[in-house]
């Protein structure tokens, strides 16, 4: 494990929650964003964005691609925790904003 997690952990915050706020580069353009911007902007208006979608969108490129290719993100039960993790995220952000995430 590598010592931003760690201290991250000391301090009381989860995998899930380091993971989904550490900066990566997107494989298509190099632009560097975290998960959580991703699922909050790129995603912004897909309604599987809510649903715990593995996949993420780069903010720049439009480039689409699963979370699994994010370091430190191995395999699918860690895309899922911080898949889920990031849809409770954007729920309450989306809550608190006044933003239904159902459409008609």
């Amino acid at each position: 494990m590598n010592g931003y997690y760690e201290a991250m952990r000391a301090k009381g915050f989860s995998y899930e929650t380091t993971a989904s706020v550490r900066k990566f580069a997107c494989p298509g353009c190099g632009f560097m964003f975290s998960l959580v911007y991703a699922r909050a902007f790129a995603c912004q208006g897909c309604s599987e964005a809510a649903r715990g979608c593995p996949k993420v969108r780069c903010g720049r490129c439009d480039m689409e691609f699963f979370m699994s290719q994010a370091p430190d993100i191995g395999g699918k039960g860690a895309q899922r925790a911080v898949s889920d993790h990031i849809c409770r995220i954007v729920n309450r952000r989306n809550e608190d904003l006044g933003v239904s995430g159902r459409t008609r």
